[in-house]
Protein backbone atom coordinates (compact mmCIF):
# COMPACT_ATOMS: atom_id res chain seq x y z
CA UNK A 1 0.00 0.00 0.00
CA UNK A 2 1.38 3.40 -0.97
CA UNK A 3 2.18 5.95 1.71
CA UNK A 4 -0.87 8.20 2.13
CA UNK A 5 0.62 10.45 4.81
CA UNK A 6 1.26 13.37 2.45
CA UNK A 7 -2.12 13.27 0.77
CA UNK A 8 -4.34 16.37 1.20
CA UNK A 9 -7.38 16.10 3.48
CA UNK A 10 -10.32 17.89 1.88
CA UNK A 11 -13.86 18.44 3.15
CA UNK A 12 -15.11 20.68 0.35
CA UNK A 13 -14.89 24.18 1.81
CA UNK A 14 -11.58 23.65 3.59
CA UNK A 15 -8.53 21.51 2.96
CA UNK A 16 -5.26 20.68 4.66
CA UNK A 17 -2.37 20.35 2.26
CA UNK A 18 1.21 19.39 3.14
CA UNK A 19 3.90 22.01 2.64
CA UNK A 20 6.71 20.61 0.49
CA UNK A 21 9.99 19.82 2.24
CA UNK A 22 8.38 20.38 5.64
CA UNK A 23 6.41 18.50 8.29
CA UNK A 24 3.90 21.37 8.41
CA UNK A 25 0.49 21.57 6.75
CA UNK A 26 -1.43 24.57 5.38
CA UNK A 27 -5.17 25.11 5.79
CA UNK A 28 -6.82 26.52 2.66
CA UNK A 29 -10.36 27.66 2.01
CA UNK A 30 -13.18 29.68 3.49
CA UNK A 31 -14.73 27.76 6.34
CA UNK A 32 -17.37 27.99 9.03
CA UNK A 33 -17.25 26.21 12.37
CA UNK A 34 -19.05 23.15 11.00
CA UNK A 35 -16.41 22.85 8.25
CA UNK A 36 -13.63 22.79 10.88
CA UNK A 37 -15.51 20.08 12.80
CA UNK A 38 -15.87 18.02 9.60
CA UNK A 39 -12.16 18.44 8.90
CA UNK A 40 -11.27 17.32 12.44
CA UNK A 41 -13.48 14.23 12.02
CA UNK A 42 -11.70 13.36 8.74
CA UNK A 43 -8.32 13.67 10.44
CA UNK A 44 -9.42 11.46 13.33
CA UNK A 45 -10.81 8.85 10.89
CA UNK A 46 -7.60 8.86 8.83
CA UNK A 47 -5.51 8.41 11.99
CA UNK A 48 -7.72 5.56 13.21
CA UNK A 49 -7.38 3.79 9.85
CA UNK A 50 -3.60 4.16 9.92
CA UNK A 51 -3.42 2.80 13.48
CA UNK A 52 -5.67 -0.15 12.57
CA UNK A 53 -3.57 -1.07 9.53
CA UNK A 54 -0.37 -0.76 11.56
CA UNK A 55 -1.84 -2.97 14.29
CA UNK A 56 -2.84 -5.62 11.76
CA UNK A 57 0.66 -5.60 10.30
CA UNK A 58 2.17 -5.99 13.77
CA UNK A 59 -0.18 -8.91 14.53
CA UNK A 60 0.80 -10.59 11.26
CA UNK A 61 4.51 -10.12 12.06
CA UNK A 62 4.06 -11.66 15.50
CA UNK A 63 2.12 -14.62 14.12
CA UNK A 64 4.67 -15.15 11.36
CA UNK A 65 7.57 -15.06 13.84
CA UNK A 66 5.79 -17.56 16.11
CA UNK A 67 5.15 -19.81 13.10
CA UNK A 68 8.82 -19.78 12.23
CA UNK A 69 9.67 -20.67 15.83
CA UNK A 70 7.13 -23.56 15.68
CA UNK A 71 8.71 -24.85 12.48
CA UNK A 72 12.16 -24.74 14.09
CA UNK A 73 10.87 -26.94 16.94
CA UNK A 74 10.99 -24.23 19.57
CA UNK A 75 8.39 -24.16 22.29
CA UNK A 76 6.74 -20.87 21.24
CA UNK A 77 3.02 -21.23 20.63
CA UNK A 78 1.50 -19.22 17.81
CA UNK A 79 -1.46 -17.27 19.26
CA UNK A 80 -2.79 -16.47 15.79
CA UNK A 81 -3.57 -20.06 14.73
Amino acid sequence: MADQSGRPIDTGRIALRPIEDSDAWRAEGDARWSDWVALAQRIIAADALRRDLEGRGDAWDQGHAAGIADAAGQDTPNPYR
